[in-house]
């Protein structure tokens, strides 16, 4: 048979099958409540017929994973809803991997291409048997045709590339797990949260400098169920809430200004009060205005000090984006890949952080403080249970976040596949990252400190960093100069998210908030720099979609994160002024939004 002949051949041949399939679907309707595991169950075991088929690349696993989701998404501004979006969808995951787990379909540059046409359109809302069968069977179809073509593709490279000394297998074996609790879906009253978060964007009314803001809000309400030929069968919830919100001004010399706030919570009935949620956009709102009427920066390189926020989100990217080790892709000969490893890569028993600095990933943690983590979660995308890894002990690197995908020196995954990645792998994500200290100082020394050292060294002043851009607020072309910076100043190979409120510290200790600066040439290796941690610690959450620098409203999968970190102070840091032209002011000023 030809790779287009497999399940659903052209013509006569096609229709005789799709006929039997209906048949055989027919023939087996059970009378079961949970009819969505009954489908999985039944087509898994009538997809593994396709063994006898498939000649030397014969299917040695099957995942199929469905969530039933219901969305609300809410956007408003200065007081008014502009769209409320209801909706209620199936997200299906189908994956067919061919050869065995030491070979197969994955890991090429072209794993997970198809040329062939696909038949599965859409997926039924309601329980229907008939229906989900005939879509799993389809769906199979689909993914069993690619998984061959692209085990075609990688054979064709393996025998034209040189052979690798010691290559790692391609998928790692995983205990199966069977937990299904009843779960269902939450009430949610859309005309409540409409009204509330038209009013919360209300928040931006009254402040002349902010020539434009957005707030929007989104409910994900999950489930999903996940059944693999290992024998793993899970049910679990799979819901997060967030409201994101964004200001924008600019400053007399035309400079664009802006501050952002991210708010989540696993649970609907977690999230803030009305008011504390008034309160963050409040600052928001107050941070643009301080930043239109503040001085421009200038470039400086010398001690800093992050704040418990600022150097969360800091370590979220340095080390955080770090700790998941993507494969290279098998390739043809003097064929080029944009690929980066990450700066991490290789690097396994070095000191990455001062040798009193630790770092833990603990997916089984809920709260901290009294406070929630959403970077709780019961099971990862491939079905695996998560477990607490320590990466850095001591200030040396001990360990990655691992996936399914097997990795040097590391064989099986710790359950952090949170992420969809590249040529047929799940990227790994963090989920609640802790940093500690073994030494501590309090903030207000460390400030002190700050003065001492700027002083000591002939600086007119220290910086402080209170927060940065991340996730990041701006667009496409901002992130494209950005990593472009990055990569002509040596900095890292992913660009760094620049600082929103960053202040200049005069030796009388009174704080200068300036604008317009960034980063230069900060990596993983500006950790070897620090010098001091405070002894509070601050929690930073946020939604982790992939994307550069998380960047904020990018669609696709998302991870709930959070990291815990102290405030720390630098060596030295270095910041200066990009030399862009800045856009004119508006020549009509906007009308009044006072009220």
């Amino acid at each position: 048979m030809t790779l287009r002949t497999t399940l659903l051949a052209s013509g006569a041949g096609a229709v005789s099958l799709l006929l039997i399939s209906q048949a055989v679907i027919a023939q087996s309707t059970p009378n079961d409540d949970d009819v969505i595991l009954k489908a999985m169950r039944d087509e898994m075991e009538r997809s593994k017929q396709l063994r006898v088929v498939g000649g030397q690349d014969v299917p040695y696993f099957f995942s199929y994973d469905l969530t039933d989701a219901e969305d609300l998404t809410i956007s408003a501004t200065l007081g008014s809803a502009l769209n409320v979006s209801r909706e209620h969808l199936r997200v299906p995951g189908i994956e067919v991997r061919v050869g065995s787990y030491d070979l197969d379909n994955t890991g090429h540059i072209g794993s997970g291409r198809s040329n062939g046409a696909r038949y599965d359109s859409g997926w039924p809302l309601d329980d229907n048997y008939n229906a989900l069968r005939e879509c799993f069977w389809l769906a199979t179809d689909y993914g069993y045709k690619t998984a061959v073509e692209s085990m075609g593709r990688k054979r064709a490279s393996m025998n034209n590339a040189a052979k690798q000394a010691d290559p790692l297998p391609d998928f790692s074996k995983a205990e199966p797990i069977v937990s299904l609790p009843k779960v269902a879906h939450r009430k949610i009253d859309e005309d409540a949260w409409t009204k509330r978060i038209a009013s919360l964007s209300g928040a931006f009314n009254g402040y002349p400098e902010i020539l434009s803001s957005a707030v929007e809000f989104q409910i994900i309400d999950g489930i999903t169920d996940l059944v693999n030929s290992e024998g793993t069968q899970i049910r679990y919830h799979d819901t997060v809430n967030w409201l994101m919100a964004k200001a924008e001004g600019q400053a007399p010399d035309g400079m664009l200004l802006r501050d952002a706030v991210s708010i989540q919570a696993i649970d609907l009935d977690k999230l803030p009060s009305e008011a504390d949620m008034r309160k963050s956009l409040t600052e928001v709102a107050d941070h643009v205005r301080a930043l239109v009427k503040a001085p421009t920066g200038e470039g400086y390189a010398g001690p800093t000090l992050f704040e418990p926020q600022a150097a969360a989100q800091l370590l979220a990217q340095l080390v955080g984006d770090n700790l998941r080790i993507p494969r290279k892709p098998l390739s043809d000969p003097g064929r080029n890949i944009n690929f980066n490893p990450g700066e991490f890569d290789s690097r396994i028993g070095a000191r990455v952080l001062p040798e009193w600095m630790e770092a833990t990933d603990n997916p089984l943690e809920t709260t901290w403080m009294g406070k929630p983590l959403i970077g709780f979660y019961a099971f990862d995308l491939e079905g695996v249970a998560p477990k607490p890894v320590t990466v850095i002990d001591k200030g040396v690197l001990k360990g990655f976040l691992t996936t399914r995908q097997p990795i040097k020196g590391f064989p099986t995954s710790n359950g952090h596949a949170r992420l969809s990645g590249n040529y047929g792998a799940n990227s790994a994500a963090i989920s609640n990252l802790f940093i500690k200290a073994n030494q501590t100082t309090p903030m207000a020394d460390l400030k002190k400190r700050l003065i001492q050292m700027s002083m000591e060294r002939g600086k007119p002043y220290g910086m402080l960093v209170r927060k940065l851009d991340y996730p990041f607020s701006a667009g496409a072309s901002e992130l494209q100069g950005l990593a472009q910076a990055s990569a002509q100043s040596g900095g890292s190979a992913r660009p760094v998210s620049p600082p929103l409120l960053v202040y200049r510290v005069y030796p009388d200790g009174r704080e200068e908030l300036v604008r317009g600066l960034r980063f230069r040439g900060v990596s993983s290796r500006s950790l070897r720099d620090i010098l001091a941690a405070s002894g509070e610690s601050g929690l930073f959450d946020f939604m982790n979609n992939g994307a550069p620098l998380a960047i904020m409203g990018a669609g696709g999968y998302i991870a709930a994160s959070s990291v815990v970190s102290p405030g720390l102070l630098f060596d030295e840091i270095e910041f200066e002024l990009p030399q862009d032209q800045l856009p004119k002011s508006a020549v009509v000023p906007p009308p009044s939004s006072a009220q």
